[in-house]
């Protein structure tokens, strides 16, 4: 079984190899994939965006681990998500919303069952200390009822729709969290006093730095800047509120 690891923790501390050799320690078969450690530190948004844009890509039945959890060591509780065709374990911090909103049925564990756990848990480091131990246990056979109790409370922050920037890639795109389906047929985009009015099929349609938008890979609308950084150009940051005109 696979199980994918995402997190915020970057690769220069020991982190990452914590916890992949916590998973080993427990299943050694287990086949360990890094989606990304280079979330934004905290970011629960971009976190949620980039296991929302690739988890479909992975065989049925891998355990993906999400951790970016500002609220480590607090009474947030961490879940286990069950759905016909994979498992998630994560805070219940709102990062699995789009599970939580998109699957068709799903069950979610509250993980309290402490024999699944590392014999001492650190108070600042549960991805290494419950998260992983339970997804090495999860990979070796064990029932998700067997390592939490089932549960119908859980944080899914869907209230807030306001069109906003939830991701910003390495190429300096910003990801909003906007898509076709609710968009009007035509329209302009405003952020920090630039209008952006071209909506593009692919990169190389627009002069370089020229800023444009487009729907990417994963389907929600971006704002790019060919061959440059719409981010620098813009000066803008992952959170921030963006506006919609409709034409």
């Amino acid at each position: 079984m696979f199980i994918a690891l995402l997190t915020d923790f970057g690769t220069r501390d020991y982190f990452v190899g914590a916890m992949k050799g916590m998973i080993a320690s427990i299943n050694k078969d287990a086949k360990i994939i890094d989606i990304t450690h280079e979330i934004e530190p905290q970011n629960i948004a971009s976190a949620s965006f980039t296991l929302r844009a690739c988890y479909r890509n992975f065989p049925k039945k891998t355990v993906f681990v999400a951790v970016v959890d500002p609220g480590v060591g607090s009474n947030r509780r961490a879940v286990l998500v069950e759905t016909a065709d994979y498992y998630f374990i994560a805070p219940d911090n709102g990062l699995l919303s789009f599970v939580f909103n998109g699957a068709e049925s799903f069950r979610v564990f509250d993980l309290n069952n402490k024999k699944y756990f590392a014999e001492d848990v650190s108070a600042t480091f549960h991805g290494r200390d419950i998260f992983a131990p339970v997804a090495a246990y999860l990979s070796r056979g064990i029932a998700a009822g067997r390592i939490g109790e089932e549960t119908n409370d859980f944080v899914c922050d869907s209230t807030d729709n306001t069109p906003r920037i939830i991701h910003i890639d390495r190429f300096g795109n910003l990801i909003t969290n906007l898509v076709k389906a609710g968009l009007p047929e035509k329209f302009v985009i405003e952020i920090n006093d630039h209008r952006i009015e071209k909506l593009q099929n692919f990169f190389a349609e627009a002069e370089k730095s020229e800023l444009f938008m487009i729907f990417g890979s994963a389907g929600f609308l971006e704002v790019a800047a060919y061959k440059d950084s719409a981010q620098k150009i813009l000066n803008t940051k992952a959170g921030q509120i963006i506006h919609i005109k409709e034409l």
